[in-house]
């Protein structure tokens, strides 16, 4: 394993390898953070889709769903567990078919797991009883451990990050079973190389030898090559976990739609539901909108940036009162509290990016998102992008 990861990182550095794009994930553990919570990150990239929010309730455990059709692709339950997931590439050997009616692995760690350990040895089991002949990396966090998890058909393995920040792309690195991959070498140093500039962004974004959720998020809109935003971006969270009432206080941050052209909003997991355009694809198909019209021009998103400061501060203090509050057993007003903030915060977004929106051009109200229309839309984003690439040469 360790071999083989010096090999491909050489290789990086020898040869200029041709950029994929790709899903990035990371976990910077408590110690790390300026607030001392575990922030566990997610930036979903996928040719065709648009991601959607819900809040479910699923034998009795409560947690917030963020997907795309076809299921889960970051989950946070009611016991604090945060779960994300980034595509492996393909394997050889032959496939091993998933257990029948098995649910979704996302949907099975936030239904499933009491902490981050139980969460990642789920994962795990998953890829041994059977999965795809697809690799699958998973982060699993509570507010005190992180795990890492890899799974393909027939494989599993788990390993606890010690500490620090730990950032994945679409390239395994455990247990050596990388070496059946059939990812050419070129785009496995890809995958590597947006690892490093991630990491390297996050270090330029410390306030104070620590990480922020500004400096987070502005990482997830890092842009050039080898990094988290790119032409296939649907959107980011980014999960802040607290060990004290996470069933209440505990916080996603979340971007629907390519998060240049949208603002992050604080959910708490107080939350009772999503706003109906958040469920149905019309809030990022808003994003997708501003991204077909603006590709590369992101001049729209210092006023982004202004309002999500204002949001998160707005935020912190809206989670002090609730914690107060929680710990004097007050806890429906509490719940009360954050929904409340939510729902001042949604539609302070929604009137921001309906004004933005008016002003590049773009229907401020745009349709439901159909399967046809996202085929459409993946294929304008790759000729927006293929312009603007030619005019900057």
């Amino acid at each position: 394993m360790k071999k083989l990861s010096t090999l491909l990182s050489l290789l990086c550095l020898l040869c200029r390898a041709a950029v994929a794009d790709a899903c990035t994930s990371w976990v910077i553990m408590p110690e790390r953070s300026a607030s001392g919570r575990m922030l566990l990150v997610k930036c979903r990239d996928q040719h065709i889709g648009t991601l959607t929010a819900s809040v479910n309730t699923t034998d009795g455990v409560r947690w917030l769903c963020i997907g795309v059709a076809g299921g889960a692709r970051f989950g946070l339950n009611q016991y604090g567990v945060a779960t994300t997931s980034n595509y492996g590439g393909k394997f050889s050997g032959r496939r091993r078919k998933p257990p029948k009616h098995a649910r979704g692995i996302i949907e099975t760690v936030s239904v499933g797991a009491r902490d981050a350990a139980t969460g990642a040895a789920l994962v795990r089991d998953r890829g041994r009883e059977g999965w795809r002949a697809l690799g699958g990396l998973f982060l699993v966090a509570d507010a005190k451990r992180a795990f890492t998890a890899e799974i393909a058909s027939g494989y599993g393995e788990m390993t606890e990050i010690p500490g620090g920040i730990y950032v994945i792309s679409n390239s395994m690195h455990l247990g050596g079973y990388e070496s059946r991959t059939l990812t050419p070498a070129d785009t496995l140093c890809s995958h590597r190389r947006r690892e490093a500039n991630t990491r390297k962004e996050l270090q330029k974004n410390l306030v104070g030898g620590k990480h922020t959720v500004a400096g987070v998020l502005k990482t997830s809109r890092l842009t050039g090559q080898a990094v988290p935003f790119n032409r296939h971006s649907l959107g980011a969270v980014c999960f802040e976990l607290d060990a004290e009432f996470p069933e209440t206080v505990n916080c996603a941050y979340i971007a629907l739609g390519p998060q240049q052209h949208t603002v992050y909003l604080p959910t708490p997991m107080a939350l009772e539901q999503f706003p109906e355009d958040m469920q149905n694809g019309k809030w990022a198909a808003r994003a997708f909108a501003l991204r077909m019209k603006l590709g590369d021009d992101h001049r729209f998103l210092p006023r982004i940036e202004e309002l999500e400061a204002e949001l998160i501060a707005e935020f912190d203090a809206a989670r002090a009162e609730a914690l107060t509050l929680l710990r004097s057993g007050r806890r429906e007003e509490a719940e009360k509290l954050l929904n409340a903030t939510f729902m001042r915060h949604y539609a302070k977004a929604k009137a921001l990016m309906r004004g933005i929106a008016g002003e590049a051009g773009c229907d401020p109200d745009p349709p439901v998102p159909t399967r046809e229309y996202e085929k459409q839309l993946h294929k304008r984003l790759a000729e927006t992008a293929a312009k603007h690439a030619k005019r900057k040469k």
